[in-house]
């Protein structure tokens, strides 16, 4: 008996697939495997068609059924990993794809999904590995240098990012998201106008590219006849936008109309990116407050004795924490000016390895605080190789008394500024991040400083001059006796260059990547007063 259907049934099934009645596929497919339950045409097609209609556990029970039937398809593999890493099972994902490669050594494609799904796991350098296997055997696969260059951006690896979304470019000179993702390394590389160029450019392909907006507008003083704002016009007004979509106009249109003087219609539109972001993440600032009075619970019944006289193989790492835009890129900016630092930007190393000892539900003790410090110190060697390295998370705020026992020789600078210039800088950012979500309400932003502020008090008290508390106004007042104070906190030898910071050509990759390539000034922590009528309940929730 012949284990498929006969060809005709075979090829009115797949009609039915090109028809796009994938249903009807699916049902009729079913009923024959009754009766050939060893087709693997019949289990292919179905998987396919699931896939699809993104029924995919469907798809994963097919395309493993016929693994069983014959586990030499390569293809088969490619579809499984396909649909595991759709719905978030990366590490079968990883193994599948790894299976199709054994099978096919030269599979371009499963190369590139495999990078894909290693990325999500947070192995980027093994990322990077797969996609240049990927170009390797097909060098004309523009979405493998795509991904590969953004992998070596969140990498740090900017020079050889901006060459691979070159070469992409290359191969697809019409490729939007490449244009975008070019200028956002080429900024963070200091090199303003070629990324406002490459981002007027992905505006030019592709109009509608609610993102480019968002990061245009965040990078350049916009004046009411830029004609990417008269473009920016035209869309937002479409019905049914999509929701991230919404998201990144209305906050691109918001600063846009802040920067031309307009200033109700400005804070319209920022509140309504806000309203959309809050509700995306389903933020409730009680959670909050509740991880805050467990820190100060636990830190408060706790005294490890620690040893300072542990080994490193860096010599004293130092910590920059605050709040989020409260100045904390412009002072790693200005340390990593110094010949003997490095400023590695905002590491998640600190809150991972944290995260490590699971601290909310176990007693804090010396064997999970060393757990903290040999976990950090591991990640951080294999990037770092300088006498002194910047961590410049701010809300590691929240860890300062992991970082006390685990780091006793560490550095930690606290940059305070004016409340209300700190909130208002938040609430108009529109962050990325997750965990940055206090940030899309005023009355949860202003929440959010007053747990700071509460904390930091804290911490100071606990741990008396082991921080560094350092005033954002004083230092753009007085800028070289503030910075002299802070070398000296570091005990670090001056160096001249560290007072023209904005000539450094390092990497930032935070929201303000442009404003640390220009001087110092002052006055900026007064620039929310203009606005001071549209932030009430963000002044009322400051007074609390």
């Amino acid at each position: 008996m012949s284990e498929n259907p006969s060809q005709e049934k075979i090829q009115e099934i797949i009609e039915l697939f090109n028809k796009e009645k994938l249903t009807d596929v699916i049902n009729i497919g079913r009923d024959l495997t009754d009766e050939y339950p060893r087709s693997i045409i019949l289990f292919n097609i179905i998987g396919i068609a699931n896939a699809k209609l993104k029924n995919f556990e469907e798809a994963i029970k097919c395309f493993k059924k016929i693994i069983q039937l014959n586990p030499y398809s390569s293809e088969v593999y490619y579809n499984l990993g396909k649909a595991q890493k759709t719905i978030g099972k990366i590490q079968e994902a990883i193994s599948s794809y790894k299976n199709a490669i054994k099978i096919n050594p030269n599979y371009a494609e499963a190369y590139n999904n495999l990078g894909n799904a290693q990325k999500d796991f947070g192995k980027l350098e093994d990322a990077v590995l797969s996609y240049n296997n990927s170009i390797k055997n097909k060098p004309s696969l523009v979405e493998a240098y795509y991904n590969l260059g953004n992998t070596l951006k969140d990498l740090g690896r900017l020079k050889d990012a901006i060459k691979n979304y070159k070469n992409a470019i290359k191969l697809k000179p019409d490729y939007a998201e490449c244009y975008n993702e070019l200028g956002g390394a080429q900024i963070d590389s200091g090199k303003l106008s070629s990324g406002i160029l490459s981002y007027k450019r992905s505006i030019e392909i592709k109009p509608d590219y609610a993102e480019c907006y968002n990061n245009y507008i965040n990078s350049v003083k916009i004046k009411s006849n830029d004609p990417i704002l008269l473009k920016l016009e035209k869309i937002i007004n479409r019905e049914n936008i999509p929701l991230k979509e919404n998201i990144y106009l209305s906050f691109a249109m918001g600063k846009a109309q802040l920067d031309i003087g307009k200033f109700e219609k400005g804070l319209k539109y920022i509140n309504i990116g806000n309203k959309l972001r809050k509700k995306e993440f389903n933020y409730i600032i009680n959670k909050t407050k509740k991880i805050f009075a467990k820190i100060k619970t636990s830190f408060r019944k706790i005294n490890i004795q620690y040893n300072k006289n542990y080994s490193l193989a860096i010599n004293q790492p130092i910590f920059i924490v605050g709040m989020p835009r409260s100045g904390t890129t412009l002072i790693e900016q200005i340390l990593s000016t110094h010949s003997n630092i490095c400023g590695a930007g905002e590491l998640d190393f600190l809150y991972d390895s944290i995260n490590l000892i699971n601290w909310e539900n176990n007693k804090l003790n010396i064997e999970n605080i060393d757990k903290i410090k040999k976990n950090y110190i591991s990640e951080l060697n294999k990037l770092y190789k300088a006498k002194y390295v910047t961590d410049k998370m701010p809300l590691n705020f929240r860890w300062i008394g992991f970082i006390i026992y685990a780091f006793p020789n560490a550095k930690i600078i606290n940059v305070k500024r004016d409340p209300m210039a700190t909130c208002w800088s938040n609430y108009k950012t529109n962050f990325s991040k997750k965990g940055m979500a206090f940030t899309f309400d005023q009355t949860d932003i202003a929440d959010y400083y007053n747990l700071y502020e509460d904390l930091m008090k804290f911490w100071n008290e606990k741990f008396p001059n082991k921080i560094y508390n350092l005033n954002y106004e004083k230092l753009t007042e007085n800028q070289e006796d503030e910075t002299k104070k802070l070398f000296k906190y570091l005990n670090i030898n001056w160096e001249n260059s560290v007072l023209n910071f904005y000539k450094n050509n390092r990497i930032v990759q935070t929201a303000s990547n442009v404003q640390v390539r220009q001087k110092l000034y002052k006055g900026s922590s007064l620039e929310w007063k203009k606005y001071k009528k549209w932030l009430k309940p963000m002044l009322k929730a400051l007074d609390k």
